[in-house]
């Protein structure tokens, strides 16, 4: 029978899978007070959160030798794993999979990222092969990087098969703990699933957003900008509050990584890699087209041949060339340029520019995939859009050019051509430059010069 803690109200938590993302958010709830038993497959990651883990004041931290030693009387149970192969493995397999200790009426939370269609499948695998139809299970794969695991800001997406499941207490008070005190928990209408369609449409900006932010930055530095003065303006609010239009939430985020000489582990390039890969799927399955975010996957798959592990910050140098004698030059530049001054905040517009057209077509992508979902009903657009513009996908020209889109009553097409004429007729000749000045020093900023073709049709139409 699950347990909830003596000492207070907090449900006790097994949590499974402490890689960068479950390490942080499985200390965020120790830290809040849940009694939480964590497992690793990989025994000096254990270790290592259970030292974390030991230093948190009033810490009810323990550690679990397996899946199923980790259930063990829990209410609820988090997977934070890799892949769905993980999920099934974590969950399923002989003696030491949880579904062998999973107390009656256990919650499992899927936080995991995995293609759609898994958790139906984990569902009737619980139901049918192992009888167990009164564990009820929750699908909440989260966006919002490390820093928002360590404080509880995540976004988080959840469908289930049964909506009372989401409202229940012990559900309840764990999702809304992780997100803002619920304001960035968002319910995803549908059955098991939905979230990680959800998801999914915030991974076509986020999978185009980390390789752009290193594009932008390897641009940056080869016109001979200031990369950190670069970095700043790109990520500083106007009199208005608002930011550039060349801002992303990966390029502020991933940002510090890159001008780093040695950048913390925080996301490695597997797992955008593997975020892309569902997508690509999916568009496969559904007939959809998405040339930006293929362009994107090509530059995670060369990345992956070497650099599968290290953090996705080292894009850029894959774009310099890594072990070449300029593999650092993002590093290099910043507080040293070599343009000349009087020229250089005019440049650093143009390549801010320029890195607005990769959003604008990362939008445009975002939305052709949402209808591919069917997810352009008025309730759902909302959602998604309120979703995105909050998560790690978003950007100042989607905030911007999304709600033109749904209000357009020319369609989808026609908004995007409008905008990009009012907004971007004037920066195609200078993109243009910058994309052919690159190729002349040997960078190729593949993304821009895809991108830049998307926008040269919507400005001939």
């Amino acid at each position: 029978m699950a347990v909830m803690s003596s000492s207070n109200s907090l449900p006790q938590v097994g949590f499974i899978g402490l890689g960068a993302m479950g390490f942080a958010m499985s200390t965020h709830l120790v830290r809040a007070g849940f009694p939480v038993r964590g497992y690793d497959i990989y025994g000096p990651t254990l270790d290592r959160w259970q030292t974390t883990c030991n230093e948190i004041p009033n810490s009810r931290a323990t550690v679990a030798k397996s899946p199923a030693e980790a259930v063990k009387d829990v209410p609820v149970v988090c997977l934070m794993v890799a892949n769905h192969h993980h999920v099934h493995s974590a969950l399923f397999d002989d003696k030491v999979g949880a579904v062998h200790a999973l107390p009656k009426d256990c919650t499992v939370i899927i936080h995991a990222t995995i293609p759609p269609t898994e958790p139906l499948s984990v569902r009737s695998r619980l139901t049918d092969e192992f009888k167990r139809p009164d564990v009820k299970l929750i699908d909440a794969p989260v966006s919002g990087g490390v820093a928002r695991s360590i404080n509880g800001t995540l976004t988080i997406m959840a469908s289930s098969d049964d909506p009372a499941i989401l409202q229940q207490p012990v559900a309840k008070i764990f999702l809304e703990n992780l997100t803002t005190k619920g304001k960035t928990l968002f319910i995803i209408p549908g059955t098991l699933g939905a979230g990680q369609s959800a998801k999914a449409l915030n991974q076509v900006m986020a999978g185009i957003h980390i390789p752009s932010a290193s594009e932008i930055f390897g641009l940056a530095a080869i016109n001979g900008l200031d990369t950190k003065k670069f970095y700043d303006f790109l990520v500083t609010k106007d009199s208005t509050g608002k930011l550039p239009p060349g801002w992303s939430w990966m390029f502020d985020n991933r940002g510090p990584r890159i001008l780093s000489t040695d950048p913390p582990l925080a996301s490695a390039t597997a797992i955008i890699n593997k975020d892309v890969g569902i997508i690509q799927d999916e568009e496969a399955r559904l007939g959809a087209e998405l040339p930006l975010l293929n362009k994107a996957s090509e530059v995670l798959k060369a990345v992956m041949k070497t650099h599968a592990g290290a953090d996705d910050s080292c894009i850029a140098q894959w774009y310099l060339g890594f072990d070449s004698d300029r593999s650092n030059l993002v590093v290099e530049r910043a507080g040293n340029p070599t343009v000349a001054a009087e020229q250089q905040d005019a440049l650093i517009r143009k390549v801010a520019t320029a890195h607005a057209v990769i959003h604008l077509i990362s939008a445009y992508e975002t939305i052709t995939f949402a209808k591919a979902l069917d997810l352009m009903h008025p309730n759902q657009r909302k959602q998604w859009y309120s979703l995105i513009a909050g998560a790690a996908g978003g950007t100042t020209i989607f905030s911007e050019v999304i709600p033109r889109a749904f209000d357009d009553p020319d369609g989808v097409d026609a908004a995007f051509k409008k905008f990009a004429k009012e907004r971007f007729a004037d920066a195609l000749d200078n993109t243009v430059s910058l994309i052919n000045y690159a190729k002349s020093q040997n960078y190729q900023p593949v993304l821009l010069e895809a991108a830049t073709e998307k926008l040269r049709t919507f400005l001939s139409q």
